[in-house]
């Protein structure tokens, strides 16, 4: 009886520990997407700007 409870405890940790670790996985993903988001964001930038720039001069 108490080694059936002892691996019944043993599998729900290591399903709790592998939970949290697609957790982490998700996050290092999100953060890797923002990451590339800012650096793509940051290079257009400057003609993004001289874009809209020409856009609003052509409709005054």
């Amino acid at each position: 009886m108490f080694l059936n409870q002892w691996q019944k405890t043993i599998i729900v940790a290591q399903l709790y520990r592998e939970r949290g670790q697609g957790l982490a996985e998700y996050g290092l993903i999100i953060t890797l997407i923002a990451l590339v988001c800012v650096l793509a964001i940051s290079a257009i930038g400057g003609s993004l700007s001289d874009m809209i720039t020409t856009v609003a001069a052509i409709f005054q």
